[in-house]
């Protein structure tokens, strides 16, 4: 690990820990492809005017807009289906479903990227596993009220993992900074377009104060910083590395969900806690000597 890489892994885990209960909070008010399409079209308008301000290309190569458009489809269709899955579950059980990406991208980064994973990257993903699946059984009987919930955040983390492993995959001659800019902006016209012929609005309210913060929140915090930072952890490290870096995040999710929401929190989750945070640490412990390595060589 980089100590630039440590610190975007730290800063994701908080932030898009606290965002599951912070956009739940928001889409109570705001139609979820409305308030989708206002975060990323705020979200894109800021990453493209940080762009101007460092002094980075706005643009992409012709040959780089096909994996560019694929990768962008695969983020909207996380951000829709992660939209309603959080609607129809908890809030925190969503991020753990959601969080089961690791195992697709593991999986998807050794058949198309060739990153066998090791023994310590597997030991990791397994005690991260046991965490999450260790939330879901304890909350068995709520997942079997709501089914369509729990298969939406399952599709939601299958297409995270598909996104993870295209941008991986492409040589770009951009920085991250200018594609993630163009993912998000171009992410937004499809949840404009739904926004505008998708959606019963009925009668029109205003939405309060909370939902508009948390709206803010979404656009300069979770969709324009996060995302950046994780496509750069992504480019950074091997996927194995990135995807079970963020495994901590539904740990988060989970007690900012009982904190904000008054979502239940009991044994199973602070041993999910446990079993969460060895999986981030075990491959330092396992092999102490490659952080001072690594460092050093950063």
């Amino acid at each position: 690990m980089s100590p630039k890489g440590f610190l975007l892994l730290v800063a994701i885990t908080i932030f898009w820990g606290i965002n599951w209960p912070i956009m739940k909070i928001a889409m109570t008010e705001i139609p979820v492809f409305t308030f989708r399409a206002i975060v990323l079209l705020g979200g894109g308008l800021c990453l493209f005017a940080l762009c101007k301000a460092f002094g980075y290309p706005l643009t992409v190569p012709r040959r780089e807009w096909k994996p560019l458009i694929a990768i962008t489809i695969a983020l909207f269709l996380f951000q829709i289906l992660s939209g309603y899955g959080v609607m129809l579950t908890g809030s925190g059980r969503a991020s753990v479903m959601a969080y089961t990406m690791p195992v697709w991208a593991i999986s998807l980064g050794w058949l198309f990227l060739g990153e066998k994973p090791g023994w310590r990257r597997l030991t990791s993903l397994g005690l991260g596993m046991a965490g999450m699946v260790l939330l879901i059984v304890a909350d068995i009987e709520s997942l079997g009220g709501a089914p369509v919930g729990m298969i939406l955040m399952l599709c939601t983390a299958l297409a995270w993992s598909v996104a993870t492993i295209m941008q991986k995959r492409e040589q770009w001659s951009v920085p991250t900074l200018t594609l993630v800019a163009w993912q998000v902006i171009l992410g937004a016209i499809p949840m404009c377009i739904g926004a505008a012929f998708f959606v019963d609005y009925g009668p029109v309210n205003a939405p309060g104060t909370w939902a508009i913060l948390c709206t803010l929140y979404n656009i300069f915090v979770a969709a324009a910083f996060c995302f950046w930072a994780y496509m750069e952890v992504v480019r950074l490290y091997p996927v194995g590395v990135a995807t079970i870096g963020v495994m901590l995040t539904p740990v988060v999710g989970i007690f900012s969900g009982a904190w904000i929401l008054g979502e239940p929190l009991g044994v199973t989750e602070y041993g999910s806690m446990v079993l969460v945070s060895l999986a981030i640490g075990f491959p330092v412990f396992a092999k102490p000597g490659a952080w001072g390595r690594a460092t050093r060589q950063a």
